[in-house]
């Protein structure tokens, strides 16, 4: 991995590979489908070990599930041995159980690991990932840099420039084959590259003439609520609203088509309170917003947990604080908002009911309480297995 600007090796990035040519990719899915992902990632790790290059960091891609068993095993690295890990998220992780997903990132980070999005500017919900999970690296796709630019690379490229200036992420290009390449991933704001243009050493001896400028690798701070709701965190310093339960139909029905207006890589959330309060108007006015957005998810007690025309449903525990609260949250990478109603119990009718509600446009307000709701996604499941 070097610089763009002048070529200076910035980090190893361990890589293994089959003798008949297969490539690093390959060679994870396969052990992945058969199972063997931990031996693959502990493999890596053992080739880093064994290989030190003086100065700059041996990088290793791992996977969440692989991480935790590498620590647990003992096999983990110590800063002393010039290993990080670079821990990659992908759309399907934080899909398939945003809970876990979260809860992962957060003891990835607190052992001193990276974290990383790949595949930005490939798929919408690539971008949607980078303000919940906060990567300390993004890794752009090689059709960032493949090819001329279109619409879709610039709505990435403007995605990425909000969160390198939020969070101060690093951003690499990967498949940088040529000099084109090169200039296109340096217009993009990209400090780093791999790719054909810096051939694979062997032996990282082979390394050793290189002129250096080491990798700045550190983990940003833990982004996580546990614990908390998005009425504790919007709530906070504002003077809320009292209203009847029919306006905030309203304003939730106009914050749905602004959702659906704000580009594929639109992350919405929705807290219904019970299964019942997600009427078929509801279901149908989301249904639409789902093709238009990277993620729809919606959340109350009695929900069925399954993914159905575009939407995640996931239940309550009829326990927990948020099942008093109504909340529709949007963010994506250039309109954030979230409003949160808290139910009173009180009214003479169902559309009647009154509530005190806070609307708040502030990003990270908006990010934490995006993060709260995911953080409950799945955490039922995850506790009976």
């Amino acid at each position: 991995m070097r610089r763009l600007d002048d070529d200076r090796l910035a980090a190893v990035d361990v890589q293994l590979r089959a003798d008949d040519g297969a490539t690093t990719a390959a060679l994870r899915a396969a052990a992945g489908a058969m199972s063997q992902r931990r031996e693959f990632d502990r493999l890596s790790w053992s080739v880093a070990a064994a290989s030190p290059v003086a100065d700059v960091p041996a990088l290793v891609s791992v996977d969440l599930e692989s991480l935790r068993a590498l620590g647990e095993c003992g096999d983990a690295p110590a800063d002393a041995t010039g290993r990080r890990a670079i821990v990659v998220i992908t759309e399907e992780s934080l899909s398939a159980d945003p809970a876990r997903t979260l809860r992962e990132v957060s003891l990835a980070r607190a052992a001193g690991h990276a974290i990383a999005v790949d595949g930005v500017g490939e798929r919408p919900r690539a971008v949607a990932l980078l303000p919940v999970v906060r990567p300390d690296l993004v890794l752009l796709a090689p059709r960032m840099v493949a090819e001329r630019a279109d619409s879709r690379t610039a709505s990435a490229a403007h995605a990425v420039a909000a969160h390198v200036e939020r969070t101060g992420a690093l951003v690499v290009a990967t498949g940088v084959d040529t000099p084109l390449h090169r200039r296109r991933a340096l217009g993009l704001g990209a400090t780093y590259g791999t790719g054909e243009l810096y051939p694979a050493a062997a032996d990282p001896a082979l390394l050793g003439a290189s002129a250096t400028d080491p990798f700045p690798v550190a983990a940003a701070p833990g982004a996580t609520e546990s614990g908390t709701s998005p009425w504790r965190i919007a709530s906070v310093g504002k003077q809320p609203v009292r209203s009847l339960k029919r306006l905030l139909v309203t304003m939730s029905t106009t914050l749905e088509v602004q959702a659906a207006a704000s580009g594929p890589e639109t992350l919405v959330l929705g807290t219904f309170q019970r299964a019942e309060h997600f009427t078929p108007a509801a279901c149908t006015r989301w249904q639409v917003m789902a093709d238009r957005v990277a993620y729809c998810g919606i959340y109350g007690v009695g929900m069925e947990p399954n993914v159905l025309d575009g939407i995640h449903r996931a239940p309550i525990d009829e326990s927990d604080d948020l099942v008093e609260e109504w909340n529709v949250v949007v963010l994506g990478p250039h309109f954030a908002c979230v409003l949160s109603a808290r139910d009173l119990h009180s009214g003479s009718g169902d559309a009647d009911r009154e509530f005190d509600y806070v609307v708040s446009y502030d990003r990270d307000v908006v990010e934490r309480c995006a993060r709260s709701v995911l953080d409950r996604f799945g955490s039922a499941e995850a506790a009976e297995a």
